[in-house]
C-alpha cells in the first residue's frame, strides 16, 4: 500500500516540475521578439515622470528590445544623454516566474540588471526597482 501511495506521489511530483518548466518556457518563448517602448516612467523620491508614447516620438526616441530563442538580448536605443545618439548592447536573458535578468555584456563586463515585468498581450511591463529606496523606472513595450 504504501509503494502505490510513493508511487503516485512521484508522478505527481514529477507532474507538477513538468507543469512549472512548460510554463516558463510558455513565457519565455512569449518575450521573443522585437519590443518597441511606448512609455516611460521615472519615479524619484515620490515624483513621477511620464512620458507617453506621442511624446517619446515628437522627441526622436528609439527603445528596441530583440528577445531571441537562443537566450541572447539586443537593444538600439537613443534615450541616454541629450545628444541622443543612437547605441546598441546586447548580452543573454532569461527569465525566473515574474523577473526578467538581463546580462548586457559592455567590453568586457557583464551587467546584470534585474526587472519585474507583466505581459499583458503584445504589449509588456518591465519595471526596475532601486534595492534601497522606491524609485524604479517603469517602461512599456509592443511587439513590433
Amino acid at each position: 500500500m504504501k509503494s502505490i501511495f510513493k508511487m503516485k506521489l512521484k508522478y505527481l511530483f514529477l507532474a507538477l516540475v513538468v507543469s512549472v518548466v512548460g510554463l516558463h518556457a510558455a513565457n519565455n518563448k512569449m518575450l521573443f521578439g522585437v519590443w518597441k517602448i511606448t512609455e516611460f516612467k521615472m519615479v524619484q523620491r515620490g515624483v513621477e515622470t511620464v512620458s507617453n508614447e506621442k511624446e517619446l516620438r515628437e522627441a526622436g526616441a528609439v527603445w528596441d528590445m530583440h528577445f531571441n530563442a537562443d537566450g541572447t538580448f539586443k537593444q538600439d536605443f537613443n534615450m541616454r544623454g541629450n545628444e541622443m545618439k543612437m547605441e546598441t548592447e546586447s548580452g543573454k536573458w532569461r527569465t525566473v516566474n515574474d523577473s526578467l535578468f538581463i546580462d548586457l555584456q559592455i567590453d568586457t563586463l557583464a551587467i546584470p540588471m534585474k526587472y519585474s515585468y507583466i505581459l499583458l498581450g503584445d504589449v509588456v511591463v518591465f519595471t526596475m526597482q532601486h534595492p534601497r529606496s522606491n524609485d524604479k523606472i517603469v517602461t512599456r513595450f509592443r511587439r513590433k
